[in-house]
């Protein structure tokens, strides 16, 4: 996996943005949906690197070659959740039905009064992550996360009624650690989506669909500092409506070993990475990285 993704900016103006965000809180979800399918159509015919690795990664994920109408399927499929994270963020959550699997897991973790690390991906729609922080469910939610200064979209989306269901603590900044060390000892979750490397920081590599990709170490040694259990989390759209978000256990305590490598964490980057490629078998048309996944390791 390369950091090739960091190089590629926002498409689309504010303006632009702002009046699809008016058009899906006041049209509705089926029209919405409709004109999302037009800008997808154009999506794929002016971007040949996101086509290209769209076929690239389901025929890797489904064992079979990938066609033209798949990778349309593919970012119709991401484009609907991006539709969705609107209703999420402006207090219409309820045109929705969202199924959320593994929350006792989720809890029980938090009993312990150590927080609990949370390592999302790309695969399915992380910003679901905040229904567990919903006032129903009182879950307080932080997510780490590289923020684009230049990105309209995240904006604007915080401005709206609901605003972002989680706490945003940006990734690279000074303090960045010192907060998740502090909301990591108030027994609160902090979400890390640990599926793309974001820089120069430790890797290894490992087999993922049948290729070598690589993988950040630096979750995992924060995981290793921290001492707080990890917990793997995914939100997968089912078709509709319908999203499934469901919690996994990854490891009550990570503890590295001297000398070994990966820094000493290489069984849990492996558990997570087969993990990681038995959901996006299950749901290939949710794998939201569009470009070559593989590059580095080449």
């Amino acid at each position: 996996m390369s950091t090739v993704w960091r190089e590629r900016r926002e498409r689309g103006s504010r303006w632009a943005m702002r009046a699809f965000v008016a058009i899906a809180v006041h049209g509705g979800r089926t029209f919405s949906r409709a004109v999302m399918a037009t800008t997808c159509v154009y999506f794929l015919a002016t971007a040949p690197e996101a086509r290209a690795a769209s076929r690239q990664f389901l025929t890797r994920a489904r064992g079979k070659p990938a066609r033209l109408r798949d990778a349309l399927a593919h970012l119709a499929c991401f484009g609907t959740t991006l539709l969705d994270r609107i209703y999420l963020f402006t207090g219409h959550a309820d045109r929705l039905a969202i199924e959320v699997e593994g929350e006792d897991i989720l809890r029980e973790k938090l009993s312990h009064g150590r927080g609990c690390l949370l390592f999302g991906s790309h695969l399915g729609s992380f910003e679901l992550m905040g229904v567990v922080g919903s006032d129903g469910r009182g879950l307080p939610v932080n997510v780490v996360m590289n923020v684009d200064a230049g990105a309209n979209i995240q904006r604007i989306l915080a401005e709206q009624r609901g605003g972002l269901p989680y706490r945003v603590i940006a990734l690279g900044t000074p303090g960045a650690m010192m907060a998740v060390k502090e909301c990591l000892e108030r027994g609160e979750i902090v979400g890390l989506l640990v599926d793309r490397v974001y820089g120069d920081e430790a890797k290894c590599e490992l087999p993922f669909l049948g290729h070598p990709a690589v993988f950040s170490l630096a979750p995992y040694q924060l995981a290793a500092i921290t001492g707080a259990p990890v917990v793997t989390a995914y939100a997968l759209f089912l078709g509709g409506n319908r999203y499934r978000v469901s919690f996994a256990p990854l490891a009550e305590r990570i503890e590295r070993t001297r000398g070994a490598p990966c820094e000493g964490v290489m069984p849990w980057v492996q558990r997570y990475v087969e993990g990681l490629e038995v959901r996006a078998r299950e749901a290939p048309l949710n794998w939201f990285n569009f470009y070559d996944y593989w590059a580095a390791s080449r």
